[in-house]
């Protein structure tokens, strides 16, 4: 159910019917009200009855739902009442099969419901309150549970998050590049990884799919890039959500690169809309990585439907590549953008010592960086292409103090 005043985002209600859809709610009725919010109810009290009367087991509301009003349409007409926020996170718990996706899911159901348990612990408890604040200790008592397993969800996500950012420090050490790929949810997402990596990842018609990230590789001569699938984006996400997700959008925040993945064949203003909710996103996570927006099921459109489409987000778009994952269309030219797009190697000129350990870095150098020219001597001198951090890492390692900044800087490739 959602309250609309002037009926202006009927796609609101299609995005609420397809959420209820996928998870796996049976839709019986929907029902609208012109006028404003009700305060007891949020919709009239003859619209609740009119829902009722379907014998529904959850009624479903697009808007917020006040505890009072939760309570209030529990107690009087003895119905389930959850509203869209509720419905997102029923979705991500059926989706959750990683311990840390569900870590995630249960701080966001907590963040959310918290400051309901006060309010509808008092409006339970109210008509047996002796005097004023009768019930406070069994409030406190409530809280505590809930605020001690936060703290500790929290402890727990934030080591994850640490083991995330060694991880990504590592692959990068190693000389890849990381490539993540944002978007609203079921803008086809995992399908293009799929295509891109040959790789099999589940890749469905419906919202979540995606809940904990997924790194494959791309196969490419030029450089090493990995490219990492990640959770969804969602009109109006709440801010609380965003922070639960925090280590698996560090995925996004920490990419030397974002493909920020859009659904071509959605109407122009669904799509715009989208494209602001996304812009909206990862301006809310932290990421400022430089940006390709990826114009998905081109498939679906004509040539002269694309050009338009392309004509009314242009001003939302940077960097834009159309693309059909489901043909292959585009996918090549992508890769391309990808390349050209990513942080630019630098060249150097470098000496090692001709020594055990100078052979070893050697080898080391061999695995992470593009050697363009050897020359054995008493020292070895090096001419590579790479990451300015990876070469002083090797250099700081043979012992060499302040080595990078007094080799010879050649050029950025």
């Amino acid at each position: 159910m959602r309250e609309d005043p002037h009926r202006k985002r009927p796609e609101s209600i299609d995005e609420l019917r397809n959420l209820a859809r996928s998870a796996g709610y049976n839709i019986l009725a929907e029902i609208t009200q012109i006028r404003g919010r009700d305060r007891r109810f949020q919709l009239g009290r003859g619209k609740i009855i009119q829902a009722a009367a379907h014998e529904p087991d959850t009624l479903i509301f697009y808007n917020p739902l006040s505890p009072g009003q939760v309570y209030n349409i529990k107690k009087e007409f003895g119905i389930r009442v959850i509203d869209r926020f509720n419905l997102i996170l029923e979705i991500f718990a059926s989706r959750a099969t990683t311990r840390e996706a569900k870590l995630q899911v249960e701080l966001a159901r907590l963040t959310y419901e918290a400051p309901f348990v006060r309010a509808m612990i008092s409006l339970r408890k109210l008509s047996e309150r002796p005097g004023y604040r009768g019930t406070g200790s069994y409030e406190e008592a409530m809280y505590q549970d809930i605020s001690g397993r936060m703290a500790k969800i929290r402890a727990d996500l934030k080591g994850v998050e640490k083991q995330g950012d060694a991880r990504r420090l590592r692959l990068k050490d190693r000389g890849f590049d990381l490539v993540a790929l944002a978007g609203y949810t079921n803008a086809g997402k995992s399908t293009i990884l799929n295509v891109i990596t040959s790789e099999s990842v589940a890749a469905e018609d419906q919202p979540f799919t995606t809940l904990s990230p997924t790194t494959r590789a791309i196969r490419t001569k030029k450089r090493k890039v990995l490219l990492t699938d990640t959770v969804g984006f969602i009109d109006d996400l709440p801010l609380f959500l965003i922070n639960s997700f925090r280590s698996t959008l560090a995925e996004i925040v920490q990419a030397d690169l974002v493909l920020l993945v859009v659904d071509l064949s959605d109407p122009p203003g669904i799509l715009r809309k989208k494209l602001v909710s996304c812009h909206d996103a990862l301006w809310d996570c932290g990421s400022y990585a430089p940006m390709i927006t990826v114009l998905n099921k081109a498939d679906r459109l004509t040539k002269d439907e694309i050009i338009s489409r392309q004509k009314e987000v242009q001003d939302l778009a940077p960097n834009p590549v159309v693309v059909s994952a489901a043909t292959g269309r585009g996918l090549e030219e992508l890769i391309d953008h990808v390349l050209e797009n990513l942080p630019p190697l630098e060249e150097f000129e470098i000496e090692l010592p001709g020594t055990e350990e100078g052979m070893n870095q050697l080898s080391r150098l061999y695995e992470v960086a593009d050697l363009l020219e050897v020359k054995y001597g008493e020292m070895i001198a090096v001419r590579l292409r790479g990451r300015r951090s990876m070469v002083a890492r090797v250099l700081k390692r043979v012992g060499t103090r302040d080595a990078l900044e007094k080799q010879n800087h050649v050029r950025p490739d």
